[in-house]
């Protein structure tokens, strides 16, 4: 059972985008929406399908994930995969149904001004998404969280948009858009979320996360066509409960570069960068 209710649906979005769109702009905005899951608190008898903080279980023989010349990374989240399955859930994406999908992320506790950038592959250790099997929960965590599915958007300024002859959406629809995310999710909060279309603090995610992997930052043609390649796979949101900001109330995200039908391969297949406000 999943749990609580949301707005984003089906019916809701498509009642929005005829109310905002003229109907042939409504229907291919339409064709762009991707089931995700949102990652709440946790009620009791809720499923548990992730946790923020406390101390993951490595297998035997796996290190601790480390940034060669800065140190360990700090253990973000876990995503418990067979309990996420059981749901039913969707992520718009094809992901395992065994195991635990670790994240970590290297967010400088000694203050050394090390930082991990799109723009700078070299930082590209500094974060990591681990795939394990045969381990048990992570120890103490600091939040618990359950499974919504929800139907998500690409945001403002998404190559996608442009793509489909939607880069020039009606002000009235985007306002309307952005009170339904209010509304579920809060003020300046973006969400922890598994698959979908990120909700972006600055801008499109997968135009960043394609800057890492080209090397370069050219936003021509060939940027344009490798950010489409990559979808959103785990949104981690500055989260005072866990204890956790990232910059100034930031989002971490960890990108797969997959058409959404196949798991995608860890590590070769991960890409990462993070916004703040």
């Amino acid at each position: 059972m999943i749990t609580p209710m949301t707005s984003r649906t089906a019916a809701h979005l498509a009642e929005l985008a005829a109310t905002h769109l003229e109907p042939d702009a409504a229907r291919r905005w339409l064709a762009l929406l991707r089931p995700a899951v949102q990652l709440v608190p946790a009620r009791a008898g809720d499923p548990v399908v992730a946790r923020l903080g406390g101390t993951p279980e490595l297998p035997p023989g796996t290190d601790w994930p480390q940034w060669s010349g800065h140190g360990p990374l700090g253990f973000v989240a876990e995503v418990d995969l067979a309990a996420l399955a059981a749901t039913g859930a969707d992520a718009g994406l094809a992901l395992p149904t065994e195991g635990r999908l670790l994240a970590f992320f290297f967010d400088d506790p000694d203050g050394t001004g090390a930082v991990v950038l799109s723009g700078d592959p070299d930082s590209r250790p500094g974060s990591r998404l681990l795939h394990v099997d045969g381990t048990g929960p992570a120890a103490d965590p600091a939040v618990e969280l359950t499974a919504v599915e929800v139907l998500t958007w690409p945001g403002d300024g998404h190559p996608v948009l442009e793509q489909s002859g939607l880069d020039e959406l009606p002000d009235d629809f985007a306002e309307a858009l952005g009170q339904l995310l209010e509304d579920e999710v809060g003020v300046d909060v973006w969400g922890h979320q598994l698959g979908g279309w990120a909700s972006a603090v600055q801008g499109p995610v997968e135009v960043e996360v394609a800057e890492t992997h080209l090397g370069t930052a050219t936003y021509d043609d060939a940027h344009t066509a490798e950010a489409l390649r990559w979808r959103p796979l785990l949104q981690v949101d500055s989260d005072a409960a866990a204890g956790t900001a990232w910059g100034d109330e930031g989002c971490l995200y960890w990108l797969a570069r997959t058409d959404g039908t196949q798991p995608p391969r860890l590590p070769d297949d991960i890409g990462f960068t993070w916004q703040c406000a």
